[in-house]
């Protein structure tokens, strides 16, 4: 799917040679950007493998903020964005698909099977399920970064994104006592998809990035979609082509907008690895990954079993993935009655309906301020009615 760039630098007009099949699309956006909704961003989105729309709308940065001139200038649909918690789904979510496919796992195994620190207490009950579905108990709103950074500028200077902190990670999130019964509800954390990240690494006996190389992206040669390695990156004195990328946010703590680097805290002091967050990509390769999700689901794909992916997708766990609620920025539909998403908080989401064949990436920095508005939920799920009813 391709499609010229589509943006006008004043960020009020959307060129509309590429929806004319969707024509409420681009009234939707100018009005979203005129009232600075968000900045800019790519839409793609198809059906039955054909193509409804593409493009791309509006700018890097938000009106009035500061930024590197090499990060400035106007969305492409080749810029590359912070996936954020699309990791869970695309990473970690993916690489666990495969291994249930090729039946070395299966999803109800005891997380303790993997890690003798899950085997105590109420954590023996925990299994790959609860950790998929966030409902294995892990508290909320959890983060090491300040830890890491103290130990950083005292006792152990160096550690910041290198193999110690990811390890102090590990064992502080896998440490970490429930706040109720795996199973009992659902709790959104990032330490679910930090645990299952070691979880994979434990399995495959790589590192998640190169488990995530070798099962996901290589074979769908999706050759954007990776992680930035931070410990490489500083180690040999690297810098990421920032003008490939939308930068995610002007972070106070890091004293910088972000570009090429990961937005996420717990993810950054890892290195920029990890099974919740760390991803980047652009929406070309990220529709690629969706359409082999469809495709698995279809029994269709070499690589998925549809057992497999329909155990992953199924309405009443949702493993990987999230319903397509207000919540989240989506509205139910009977067009869409077996839709499922994938959300991050740095504005990008994919939403999938398997039996229609449709899916949508709408891929923003619209977290740039540090949260997603309500006007942006709106957006997204007026976006995706259009789509739907196109």
């Amino acid at each position: 799917m391709s499609a010229p760039s589509l943006v006008s630098t004043d960020q009020k007009t959307v060129n509309t040679t590429a929806v004319h099949t969707v024509p409420a699309i681009s009234t939707l956006l100018e009005v979203a950007l005129e009232e600075g909704a968000l900045a800019g961003g790519v839409l793609l989105a198809s059906r039955g493998g054909m193509p409804l729309v593409s493009l791309a709308f509006g700018s890097k940065l938000p009106r009035g903020e500061d930024g590197a001139e090499s990060i400035r200038g106007d969305m492409t649909v080749d810029t590359v964005f912070d996936l954020g918690g699309l990791t869970e789904s695309i990473c970690t979510a993916t690489v666990l698909m495969r291994l249930v496919s090729a039946g070395k796992i299966a999803v109800h195994d005891r997380a303790s099977r993997f890690l003798q620190a899950l085997g105590v207490g109420q954590k023996s009950s925990m299994t790959l399920a609860h950790l998929l579905s966030h409902r294995a108990g892990f508290p909320t709103g959890i983060s090491v970064y300040d830890d890491l950074v103290k130990a950083n500028a005292g006792p152990r200077p160096g550690i910041l994104a290198s193999s110690g902190a990811k390890q102090y990670a590990y064992t502080h999130f896998h440490n970490l006592p429930l706040k109720f019964e795996p199973g009992a509800r659902e709790l959104r954390a990032d330490a679910n998809y930090i645990v299952l990240g070691e979880i994979c690494e434990i399995i495959t006996g790589l590192p998640l990035d190169k488990a995530y190389a070798r099962y996901v992206a290589a074979p769908l040669k999706t050759g954007s979609l990776n992680f930035i390695d931070l410990t490489l990156v500083r180690r040999r004195g690297l810098e990421p082509v920032v003008e490939i990328f939308a930068p995610s946010g002007r972070c106070s703590r890091r004293g910088r907008v972000l570009a090429g680097e990961v937005w996420d805290e717990n993810a950054w002091v890892m290195g920029g690895v990890s099974g919740h967050s760390g991803l980047f990509g652009t929406a070309g390769d990220v529709h690629t990954w969706a359409c082999e999700i469809v495709r698995g689901y279809r029994g269709e794909s070499s690589l998925l079993s549809s057992e497999s992916v329909r155990s992953f997708v199924d309405p009443e766990c949702k493993l990987g993935c999230v319903s397509t609620n207000r919540e989240h920025g989506f509205v139910d539909s009977t067009l869409a009655p077996r839709a499922f998403v994938s959300v991050g908080n740095t504005g990008c989401s994919v939403f999938i309906e398997p039996e229609r064949q449709f899916v949508s990436v709408f891929l923003t920095n619209a977290g740039f301020s540090g949260h997603i508005s309500r006007r942006f939920l709106t957006l997204r799920a007026d976006l995706h009615a259009a789509l739907l009813e196109a």
